[in-house]
């Protein structure tokens, strides 16, 4: 099994810095599920074989993730910035039709579609990674959950910091200001609950 997971793991159109670490997680994988089955009694050549599963399969769904891992924190923080000025505008310049659902909406489908590619693959991957400490790895996928989570109350600080500078006191806090934070956070509270189940599991 591991000459053959070795040949396939090569042959992956994947960065090669990758390689060496996918064909680790597989070994492990292959190895846990071999000895559980020691224990029951069972199998042990088949356990490897379901543990593994297709591997064109396999192939596919890595060749289409593996990429993703090359985004690095600064590419996420430009993408996060970038959603963060879009909201803060959308929100503070598109009137009255933008303080409620439809600015919440608009707000959220900003942050999405600029996302880094596979973020909720990379995000996963960040919050099952070893921890330091009582911290958790901090990856391109959580600075931009960050980023886009407090960026846009720094722009409209700053909006209402100059307005008041000219004379305009009024402050207005629509409820679709708090879409993005609340979206990100349920987020990470159901990705980091089920991190833990998978660690613990």
């Amino acid at each position: 099994m591991q000459e053959e997971l070795e040949q396939f793991v090569a042959s992956l159109e994947i960065p090669a810095d990758r390689k060496e670490i996918i064909l680790a997680e597989l070994l492990d994988h292959v190895a846990s599920a071999t000895e559980a089955a020691k224990r029951a009694g069972q199998d042990p050549e088949a356990a490897a074989g379901a543990a593994i599963g297709d591997l064109q399969l396999l192939r596919r769904s890595l060749e289409a993730i593996e990429p993703a891992f090359r985004i690095t924190r600064k590419h996420a923080l430009g993408r996060g910035l970038v959603a963060s000025l879009l909201v803060a505008i959308v929100i503070d310049r598109g009137g009255a039709i933008m303080t409620g659902f439809v600015g919440a909406l608009a707000a959220i489908a900003i942050v999405v579609l600029l996302a880094p590619p596979s973020v909720l693959v990379l995000l996963r991957a960040e919050l099952r990674k070893p921890r330091v400490g009582r911290g958790i790895a901090i990856g391109p996928a959580l600075v931009y959950a960050i980023t886009v989570s407090s960026a846009p109350f720094a722009v409209w600080i700053a909006l209402i910091v100059q307005r008041a500078l000219a004379g305009n006191t009024t402050l207005e806090t629509p409820y679709s200001a708090f879409a993005v934070v609340v979206a990100v956070s349920a987020l990470l509270l159901v990705e980091g609950m089920r991190a833990r189940r998978k660690v613990f599991a």
